[in-house]
């Protein structure tokens, strides 16, 4: 069974996938059109649905009807926003936050701070905006500490700092790193096709597409923070 498993000093030991893992609240953002039976996998594994905003049409036509509707309704249609209980509609106008931090604003308020929270995004680059697509990167790596991930249309990803993510049963997924630090990212890694020791990662192509060829793998990083991504 694929396992994901993070030890860092900010989270103690998490499992992300796997045997153990808690269960999560998924966010769902607008413009996260992967394919919906994904949508629904996950949905499946998670204990509350909530829609950032528009996120709400992509889960009605996933067959899912959020626990929640949170954001300016800007981008909420009002065909979308009449097929929703009155009482799960939560509108937020606070000008100084996106959709998604309403979103995890909300989650911290009605769960809990310690909840593990998955947030599912397009790749919004395909035509979409790229000011956005980063926009949601933040909250990944402005609070590194916390169990937040992202799922796109082919895997997840999470931030990783002063830390070990260990992949078990992974065989043969691709594997990003992609170091989030302006002089560079401290990494290892190994059981993998191109393996690292305490390498100094810049942002660009180097760190993209590893691939995992040994039944466990790992990533460390010893200075810096790291967006890893993994297919899965």
């Amino acid at each position: 069974m694929a396992a994901i498993t993070i030890d860092d000093a900010d989270r103690g030991r998490w499992t992300l996938r796997g045997a153990g893992a808690s269960e999560s609240v998924l966010v769902v953002l607008g413009g996260a059109g992967f394919d919906q039976a994904r949508l629904r996998d996950e949905a499946a594994d998670a204990s509350a649905l909530v829609a950032a905003d528009a996120g709400a049409a992509f889960c009605l036509e996933s067959g899912l009807m959020p626990d929640a509707v949170v954001g300016d309704f800007d981008s909420l249609t009002d065909a979308v926003r009449a097929r929703i209980p009155a009482d799960r509609l939560h509108p937020n106008n606070d000008t100084g936050t996106n959709d998604l931090e309403k979103a995890l604003a909300f989650v911290a308020a009605r769960w809990g701070t310690e909840v593990d929270v998955a947030l599912a995004a397009g790749t919004a680059f395909a035509g979409g905006r790229a000011d956005h697509a980063l926009a949601n990167l933040g909250p990944l790596l402005r609070e590194p500490h916390a169990r937040l991930s992202l799922v796109d249309g082919e895997g997840r990803m999470f931030a990783l700092r002063h830390g070990r993510a260990a992949f078990s049963g992974m065989r043969q997924a691709t594997l990003s790193v992609l170091p989030w630090t302006l002089h560079g990212t401290l990494v290892s890694e190994r059981g993998v096709r191109w393996p690292l020791e305490r390498a100094r990662l810049l942002l660009g192509g180097h760190g993209l597409s590893n691939a995992i060829v040994a039944d466990d793998a790992a990533v460390e990083v010893h200075e810096g923070v790291a967006l890893v991504w993994v297919a899965g």
